[in-house]
């Protein structure tokens, strides 16, 4: 049951990539911000929902290993760090485009405080709903059978979910904020301070051993929240980083809804 289109394989193989990844960070309480800006006073990232201020003692980090310095003067690995952390610990929305051309898809994805998610890839043939809850991973059945099946299938298997196990993580469409600038991801270039979206950020930079180069946007002023992540090199990527600490909900398919794999085997083969 692989998809057989190459944009619905990179998809579905990055979107699990990025959900499965959140299992590995930590989930803390916090507040409500939607802008980067506002959420460096007042927004997410500690218990209690205030966040560190600009330099501060950050979730994981212990009050003796404060950093007063301001982000500017910090290294592309330090500000890389600060950053992963302070994802890890509040929820967030990315909307983006997933590569290039008539391949192209557009990207939505959800994640709460307690690291799971709700990812949509929508592109000319396929719509890939990815939900991750508790550890539990479901693909909706359209994209598992791949979009030469989806026209054909019965009637009772559309906007039905597969429980999936042990799908194969695509290295370039890896989570963006631990997977690829975490702790043990190498060296972080940081670029020169420059305006995104009307913000000042600071450009960090990673460069896979296939070619890839994966660039974050922090902000430059306050908690270096990220705003933007882009893949240029490889499969290309844009996302939008948005809605810092933002009330989302993700819940698991209906158990009505839900085949195992073998079930849907079954009823594929009629």
């Amino acid at each position: 049951m692989r998809l057989p289109h190459p944009v619905a394989r990179r998809a579905a193989a990055g979107a699990t990539a990025f959900v499965l990844a959140l299992a590995a960070l930590t989930a803390c309480s916090g507040g409500s911000a939607s802008d980067p800006e506002e959420a460096g006073r007042t927004g997410p990232g500690a218990p209690g929902g205030k966040a560190p201020s600009a330099g501060g003692v950050l979730p994981n980090e212990s009050p003796g290993a404060a950093d007063n310095r301001p982000p500017g003067e910090l290294s592309g690995r330090e500000l890389a760090d600060r950053a992963v952390q302070l994802m890890a610990a509040t929820s967030y929305k990315l909307t983006g485009r997933l590569g290039a051309g008539g391949d192209a898809a557009e990207v939505t994805v959800e994640v709460t405080k307690q690291r799971d998610a709700r990812q949509t890839v929508a592109g000319a043939d396929v719509r890939q709903v990815l939900i991750r809850v508790g550890g539990t991973v479901y693909t909706n059945v359209e994209s598992v059978v791949g979009p030469t099946a989806a026209p054909s299938l019965p009637a009772d298997l559309r906007g039905r979910f597969v429980k999936t196990d042990g799908q194969q993580l695509d290295a370039k469409l890896v989570d963006p904020f631990a997977g690829t600038f975490g702790a043990g991801s190498g060296d972080v270039a940081k670029g020169a301070a420059e305006q995104v979206d009307g913000k000042g950020v600071w450009p960090l930079t990673v460069k896979s051993a296939d070619g890839a180069t994966t660039t974050m946007y922090v902000m430059a002023a306050g908690d270096p929240y990220p705003i933007k992540i882009t893949v240029a090199g490889g499969d290309p990527l844009d996302l939008k980083v948005g809605d810092f600490g933002a009330d989302v909900a993700v819940a698991a398919p209906s158990a009505d809804l839900v085949l195992d794999q073998a079930a849907l085997q079954r009823a594929l083969a009629g």
